[in-house]
C-alpha cells in the first residue's frame, strides 16, 4: 500500500474540510437571513414605510445578518466538523490513514489547526466589515423607522438628540454616575424652537425614572434671565433603556476599536461589561473553532462505530444547546460578580478543550 505523505494529507484534510464547511456555512446562512427578515417585516409593519416595503426589510436583513452569522461560528464549525468527520468514516478512509501511519489525534488536528486559523481571520478582517455593517443597520432602522433621536459619545460627553413636532432637544451629560444608568452628572439640555435657540437647562445632576428625568436644584437660561430650578421634570423620548442599550450593543465595535472604545465609555463612568465580553469572545473565538473540531471528532472516530445520520444530528444539536447554556451561564455568574468577567468568557473554551483533549489523547484499544 502507498503511503500518504504529510503534505498531501493535510491538504486533502483540509479540502474536504472547506468542502464541509462551506455547506454549513451556507444552510446556517440561509437559516438566519429567513428568520431574520421575518422578524424585520413584523418589526418594520406598523412604520411608515411607503415605497418598496420588502425590499428595503430585506435590506436591512441582509446588512444584519453577517453579524448574526459570525456569532454562530462556532455552532457552524461543530456541525462541519461532525459531517467531515462521518463521510470519512462512512467512505471507510479512516482506516487506510491509520495503516499508513497517521493516528486519529492527527487527523482531528489538521482541520483543528486550520479552524484557529480562520478564528484569527474572523476577528481580524470579517469582525471590522460586521462591526461597520451592524452600524449602518442601526443607522438604517433608525431612519425608516421615523426615529429623529440621535445617541452618541464624543470626547465631549454624552449627547442626545430628541425631535418633537417644532421642538428640538439637545442633551449633553459628563458621565454616568451609577451602573444602572440612574444618574447623569454635569446634564445641559439646549431647547431650540422652530430650528432657534430658546433655552438652555443646566443639572449638576439628574435622576432617570423611565422617560421621567427628574432635575433638582437646576437652572433655566433664556436670553433674557435665568431661574432656579427646584423640582423640575423633563420628559424625555430617550428612557434609560435605551442609553444602557447603546452602551450594550457591542456588535458595532470591531477587534480593532473595541479597547479604545471600552476605555471612552469608563471616562464616562460606565463600566462597560458587554464590550469586555465581546472583547474576550473575538480573542477566545480561534480557541472555540479549534475546540469545536476536536469535539466533533469524539462523537465520530473516537467512538470507532458509525452511527445513523439523525444520530449525528442529535448528538451536534445537544452539544450545541449545552455549550450555549454553558457559555450563558459562565457569563451570567460574571456579570454578577460570582466569578472575574474576563474567565467567565475563557471557562467554557477552557474546560472544552481540555475534556477534549483528555478524551482525544486516550490510547485506542
Amino acid at each position: 500500500m502507498k503511503r500518504f505523505t504529510p503534505k498531501i494529507l493535510i491538504k486533502y484534510l483540509i479540502k474536504e474540510f472547506s468542502l464541509s464547511l462551506i455547506i454549513f456555512i451556507a444552510i446556517f446562512s440561509s437559516l438566519i437571513i429567513l428568520f431574520t427578515f421575518v422578524e424585520e417585516v413584523v418589526f418594520f409593519k406598523g412604520k411608515d414605510i411607503n415605497n418598496n416595503f420588502f425590499l428595503k426589510v430585506f435590506i436591512l436583513t441582509l446588512i444584519k445578518s453577517p453579524t448574526l452569522i459570525l456569532n454562530f461560528m462556532p455552532f457552524i464549525f461543530l456541525f462541519s466538523g461532525i459531517l467531515f468527520f462521518v463521510k470519512f468514516m462512512k467512505n471507510n478512509e479512516i482506516t487506510p490513514m491509520r495503516l499508513s501511519g497517521f493516528s486519529n489525534e492527527f487527523i482531528a488536528l489538521v482541520p483543528g489547526i486550520f479552524s484557529f486559523f480562520l478564528g484569527l481571520i474572523f476577528i481580524c478582517i470579517v469582525s471590522p466589515i460586521t462591526s461597520t455593517l451592524s452600524k449602518y443597520y442601526e443607522t438604517g432602522k433608525n431612519r425608516y423607522s421615523d426615529n429623529d433621536n440621535l445617541l452618541i459619545m464624543s470626547d465631549t460627553g454624552i449627547w442626545i438628540k430628541e425631535s418633537s413636532k417644532n421642538i428640538k432637544y439637545i442633551i449633553r451629560a459628563d458621565k454616568i454616575s451609577d451602573q444602572d444608568f440612574s444618574t447623569l452628572k454635569n446634564l445641559s439640555i439646549y431647547v431650540f424652537k422652530n430650528n432657534f435657540f430658546s433655552k438652555r437647562i443646566d443639572a449638576e445632576q439628574v435622576k432617570i425614572d423611565g422617560y421621567k428625568w427628574k432635575i433638582k436644584n437646576g437652572t433655566n437660561i433664556t436670553e433674557n434671565k435665568s431661574e432656579k430650578l427646584r423640582n423640575f421634570v423633563f420628559n424625555s423620548d430617550v428612557d434609560i433603556n435605551k442609553l444602557k442599550n447603546y452602551f450594550n450593543n457591542s456588535d458595532v465595535f470591531s477587534i480593532w476599536n473595541i479597547n479604545n472604545e471600552l476605555k471612552e465609555i469608563r471616562k464616562r463612568g460606565y463600566y462597560g461589561q458587554e464590550l469586555v465580553i465581546k472583547l474576550n469572545k473575538y480573542l477566545s473565538l480561534p480557541f472555540m473553532l479549534f475546540s469545536m473540531i476536536i469535539l466533533a471528532s469524539l462523537f465520530t472516530i473516537k467512538m470507532k462505530v458509525a452511527l445513523n445520520n439523525s444520530i449525528y444530528i442529535f448528538l451536534a444539536i445537544i452539544a450545541g444547546i449545552l455549550i450555549y447554556f454553558l457559555s450563558d451561564l459562565s457569563i451570567a455568574l460574571g456579570k454578577n460578580g460570582k466569578i472575574p468577567l474576563v474567565l467567565s468568557v475563557w471557562i467554557p473554551v477552557i474546560l472544552i478543550i481540555t475534556l477534549t483533549f483528555y478524551t482525544l489523547l486516550q490510547n485506542d484499544d
